[in-house]
């Protein structure tokens, strides 16, 4: 379930963008998503999820764990996408 819902929410952030390509996996207490290109361009990039209380997080390298889901929040998964 917390698979399905990070998949959709990553799926609405690149909703119009085909030059994406990625993966998810499951650990003991977060979810690991590999990123092997980002706007046509090949990178290895692990972005970290986590649901506390019903609320998704993710992991900014800047910033820690910040949620995701609510308003203009989805810029934390944007820095960190962009993020060299």
């Amino acid at each position: 379930m917390l698979k399905i819902r990070i998949k959709d929410f990553i799926d609405k952030q690149i909703e119009n963008l085909e030059e994406f390509d990625y993966e998810i996996q499951t650990g003991e207490n977060h979810i690991y998503v590999i990123f092997n290109i980002i706007l046509n361009k090949k990178v290895d990039k692990e972005i970290t999820f986590k649901v506390l209380d019903d609320i998704l997080y993710l992991h900014s390298t800047t910033y820690g764990w910040k949620p995701v889901e609510k308003g203009i929040a989805n810029k934390y998964f944007w820095i960190e996408i962009l993020a060299n």
